[in-house]
This record gives C-alpha cells, sequence and structure tokens, in this order.
C-alpha cells in the first residue's frame, strides 16, 4: 500500500486537542493546589481552636514526663500522619487519577500506592527529624532560635541535594550507565568542555511508569551525574538531547545552585523570623507555655504556611530568569536554537505542558516560564 500524503490540517487539530487536554490539565492541577491550601489552612485552624493540639501535648506530657525531645518527636510524627492520612484522596484523585486519566501516567493502583509510601515515609522522616531539631532551638535560642533554623535548613538542603541521586531517587525508579556509547561520549565530552565533572551518565529508567520526559544534571561533587530520562532517548535527536544538557549545563555555569541557595536562605530567614514575631503574640495569647510549647505547633506552621504563599511568586520569578539564562546558554554554546526549540515541543507535547498559560498563573505558581516564551527568548538570543 502506498503512504499517504500526510494532511497539515489534521495535525494542526491534533496539536490544537493536545493543547486544550494541557489546559484542562493545568487548570485541574490549578483548582486541587488552592483546595490543598484550604484545607491545610482549616485544618490548622481546626487542630488549634478545637484544643487537640493542647490535649495530644497534655497526653503525651503526662505520659513521657520532662522527655520533652519525646514528646515534641512524637506530636510531630502523630500531627504529620494525621494531616497527611486527611489529604490522602486528594492526592490518590491528582497524582494517580487525574495522571492516568490524561494517559501521562503507566503505574497501576498497587505501583503507585507502594511509590506513595515510600514517600510518605520519607516525608514523614525528613519532616520530623528537622522540625524536632527545630523546636529544641526554640527551647534553647528562644530569641535567636530563627538564625539556627535557618542554618539547618542550609545545611539540609546542602545534604538533600548531594544524596538524593544516590539514596533517594533509586528509590522510585531505576538507574544505570547510559548504554549509547555514541551519545554518552558526546555528553562527556561536551561536559568537558564546559568544564563540569560528573562521575557518569546515566539512563533514568522513566518509561515503566510515565509517558513524561525528563533530564538533569544531579548531584554536588562527587554525587555530580547527568541522568536522561529513557523516555526521550528514542524520540530526541542526539542534538536535541544535547541542547536540553547544555540548558542543566548552563545552570552550573551561571551558578544557578549557589544563586538560589542564596535566595532561598533569605526567604528561609525571613519566613522563621516571621514565624518567630506571630509565636511571641499568640502563643502567650492562647494559653502556651511559651514559643517552645509544641502545642502551639499549628500556629507556627500557620505563620510558614502564609510566609510561603507569599515569598513563592517572587521565588518563582527568580527562577525564571535563571531559567532564561540557562536556555541562553545551551543556544549559545550549540550555536543555534533549532535543537533546543525542538526539545522544547517535544516536552510540551509529551509532558502535556500548556504553551502558554495565563500570564498571572505563570507568575503566582510556575518556576519555569511557560514553553512558548522560551521558545521566544531562545529564538532571538542569536537572532534566528
Amino acid at each position: 500500500m502506498d503512504d499517504q500524503p500526510s494532511n497539515p490540517s489534521s495535525d494542526e487539530g491534533a496539536d490544537r486537542s493536545r493543547q486544550e487536554q494541557a489546559r484542562e490539565y493545568e487548570s485541574i492541577h490549578n483548582r486541587l493546589f488552592v483546595v490543598r491550601i484550604a484545607l491545610t489552612v482549616l485544618l490548622l485552624v481546626l487542630y488549634l481552636f478545637t484544643g487537640l493540639s493542647a490535649q495530644l501535648t497534655e497526653g503525651l506530657e503526662n505520659r513521657f514526663g520532662d522527655a520533652w525531645w519525646m514528646v515534641n518527636t512524637l506530636y510531630i510524627l502523630v500531627t504529620l500522619f494525621i494531616f497527611s492520612a486527611i489529604m490522602f484522596p486528594i492526592s490518590l484523585y491528582g497524582d494517580y487519577h487525574i495522571e492516568r486519566r490524561y494517559g501521562l501516567s503507566k503505574q497501576g493502583m498497587n505501583s503507585w500506592f507502594a511509590d506513595y509510601l515510600k514517600g510518605l515515609a520519607l516525608e514523614l522522616t525528613l519532616m520530623t527529624l528537622f522540625l524536632s531539631v527545630i523546636y529544641a532551638l526554640l527551647r534553647w535560642y528562644p530569641d535567636i532560635w530563627w538564625i539556627w533554623a535557618t542554618a539547618v535548613y542550609v545545611l539540609l538542603s546542602v545534604v538533600l541535594s548531594s544524596v538524593a541521586p544516590v539514596l533517594i531517587m533509586p528509590l522510585f525508579h531505576k538507574f544505570e550507565p547510559l548504554e549509547d556509547s555514541e551519545l554518552t561520549q558526546a555528553v562527556r565530552d561536551f561536559a568537558e568542555r564546559a568544564g563540569l565533572r560528573v562521575i557518569g551518565v546515566f539512563k533514568w529508567g522513566l518509561e515503566e511508569k510515565t509517558e513524561t520526559a525528563n533530564a538533569a544534571l544531579a548531584g554536588l561533587g562527587r554525587t555530580r551525574r547527568i541522568i536522561l530520562g529513557d523516555t526521550m532517548l528514542g524520540d530526541y535527536s542526539r542534538d536535541e538531547i544535547l541542547s536540553v544538557l547544555a540548558h542543566e549545563v548552563g545552570h552550573y555555569k551561571n551558578r544557578d545552585m549557589s544563586r538560589l541557595l542564596v535566595v532561598s536562605t533569605v526567604l528561609a530567614a525571613l519566613g522563621f523570623y516571621a514565624a518567630h514575631l506571630v509565636l511571641r503574640v499568640l502563643a502567650d495569647y492562647f494559653g502556651f507555655a511559651g514559643v517552645q510549647d509544641i502545642g502551639a505547633f499549628p500556629i507556627f506552621i500557620f505563620s510558614l504556611f502564609v510566609f510561603s504563599l507569599i515569598a513563592m511568586p517572587l521565588a518563582n520569578t527568580y527562577s525564571r530568569v535563571r531559567e532564561y539564562a540557562a536556555d541562553a546558554y545551551a543556544v549559545r554554546a550549540v550555536g543555534t536554537a533549532e535543537p533546543l526549540v525542538g526539545a522544547l515541543e517535544k516536552l510540551a507535547d509529551q509532558n502535556l505542558a500548556d504553551r502558554q498559560p495565563p500570564a498571572w498563573i505563570e507568575f503566582l505558581l510556575h518556576s519555569h516560564p511557560s514553553i512558548s516564551r522560551r521558545i521566544d527568548r531562545a529564538k532571538r538570543v542569536l537572532g534566528n
């Protein structure tokens, strides 16, 4: 049978249909974001005003007496678990059913739930440890705890960035050396020319769980490695893959890790200081023993939560600026915008990204610029 000629109008119709799906997908997740905010605030208010927080604290103190560190740790663990359990239906709907409905997830319920439990266990462990340290600082240094808390936050961020590719990410995906020797050598040569030392190029096993594509420069120092999602190895040209890598190398060359760490450190310090001011006033108002009283935990978390919502657009704005800079580096390093534009077009379609969301949505919620804006900027870098 002779090959039939392609139908441009049919292709355009498919693109329009895909973008309609992308806008629907984006809209659903935006609404879920609002629901999560509202439910979080409601839970914190109820936890405080019904006296449940104070009752849990009293019960633990009756059981463990002066062992305040045990009281704090168990309070935090129980509280986070209860909140996670209440939020579970939203996670199930947004992270499982919606991903399946739009053809982005290949996971069955058992596989998804196993990943959810692993993520929950990891989150509970890290957050319980972190918040327990924060409450120890509140007890030891009630006037300047927020300075020490910022230092702990920075230390934890650096440690997690270092160990993520070797301890955390392998819990959810398989990683193995990239088998394509020519692509591996091309990637290594590109990285070396940029002055970037990596321990290897790895295939990121995404395709058994998702249809989406991704690539990253992960880790720090001796754990730094290049990871390429296997979902992009078949359909992207070598130049397109290298352009995506060049974007990641651009972050390294532009010292974006350090820049973003400084910004997040400043925001963390401001957030902790805001919580410090609120706790000093409201802990006494609600009859708690002081800022170190774990019963006032809902006040502490509410303060940080509100501050994070206020700071999020600012942090996202700076992040988008750095993404544009990394794109510009990629275009200059490759010598043309075409491979990066081609990769971005494919990523938008494969990951079901809204190519041009409303400007206010992008300002408030997106850490990356929209695909259409990135493409326009990339084409202007060299005037092509």
